[in-house]
């Protein structure tokens, strides 16, 4: 959507000046100078666990020397000599975020541009629930299925501990609390009916595990669903703390702050939506983080020039337990 009354402010703060920008001219003979932009940017950013693809238009200019990827610790990733290459597979841990710089090099300059890229967790099951069953003192466990990808799922692996311990539930290889192993990707539920102690509580997670070894953890559930465990997870929503940039270049990029520690915090989802009139969380889930300290996202997928995007961040602490903010506008540059 784009903003009129804010292009017409910005055409009336710099006149017939072009704003700063990444476009860095090659210098040319007689004063004739053409413009590069690498237009770098990525498909499939959050889409895979491993590695992400990221592209950019080939320069087109004499002198050319080199392609240089780099990551925010300034390491080389690659250098590549071939004027023709436009895109590269960068390995990556799994649920990771990463500021990668592209350098041109060439006789008359040097090119830099930059785009933040991530990896996604595991997909976890969802609408997990425990429900006691009161004559045999069993408990009903219920959920809606992982959607991780068919090829790499392994199993669900179902945890239960009789004390509220999150230090056992964050090293459950140590927590000696596995009571079974679920080959089926399509299993909805299971049945604990172990040695229980009448009117005494547990506390349930279950893990989805791929065949690379990587595994995600469900919320918490106790199976006392009159007890209401809540972390009261909570987003500032100060225009000062939680907002979204205004002037950069083909991104926007989002902060804000919560009030969950490590062991209280689940998740923060992205969502975007094209217009004020569609709520956010009815359109594009951008990223799940599941880094409880990072509080900064970039969004560059499809953002374009001077335009309009909004957001909603959703909080999610251990026990299921959300907090949604309001709709935040972000801008990119025009």
């Amino acid at each position: 959507m784009k903003m009129y009354k804010y292009c017409i402010l910005v055409l009336l703060l710099y006149g017939c000046n072009n704003p700063t920008s990444s476009e860095i001219p090659d210098g040319g003979s007689g004063g004739n100078l053409t413009q590069y932009s690498s237009n770098i940017y990525s498909v499939n950013s959050g889409t895979h666990i491993e590695y992400v693809t990221i592209d950019w238009a080939t320069y087109t200019e004499p002198g050319f020397i080199e392609y240089i990827l780099t990551n925010q610790n300034n390491e080389n990733i690659v250098t590549l000599t071939d004027i023709n290459e436009s895109h590269y597979n960068i390995d990556m841990p799994i649920a990771n975020f990463q500021k990668i710089y592209l350098n041109i090099e060439s006789e008359s300059n040097t090119i830099q541009d930059s785009i933040e890229i991530f990896t996604r967790d595991i997909k976890p099951i969802t609408n997990f629930d425990a429900l006691p069953d009161n004559d045999d003192w069993s408990t009903l466990l219920e959920w809606t299925q992982s959607n991780e990808i068919d090829s790499i799922f392994l199993n669900y692996t179902v945890y239960r501990l009789n004390t509220l311990d999150y230090n056992q539930f964050n090293d459950l290889e140590s927590c000696n609390c596995e009571i079974t192993v679920l080959n089926d990707q399509s299993t909805t539920s299971y049945t604990d009916d172990g040695d229980f102690n009448l009117g005494e509580e547990y506390f349930y997670v279950v893990e989805t595990n791929t065949i690379q070894g990587y595994g995600r953890t469900s919320i918490i559930q106790s199976n006392l669903a009159s007890i209401d465990y809540s972390c009261s997870p909570i987003i500032n929503e100060d225009p000062q703390m939680t907002n979204a940039s205004k002037m950069e270049y083909n991104k926007i990029t989002l902060n804000w702050t919560h009030n969950l520690n490590e062991v209280q915090f689940y998740e923060v989802q992205i969502w975007r939506s094209e217009s004020s009139d569609i709520n956010p969380l009815n359109e594009t889930l951008l990223t799940t983080i599941t880094d409880y300290s990072r509080t900064e996202f970039s969004d560059s997928y499809n953002i374009g020039d001077g335009t309009a995007w909004f957001y909603k961040i959703k909080l999610i602490d251990m026990h299921g337990n959300e907090y949604v903010t309001e709709t935040i506008m972000g801008n990119s540059h025009p």
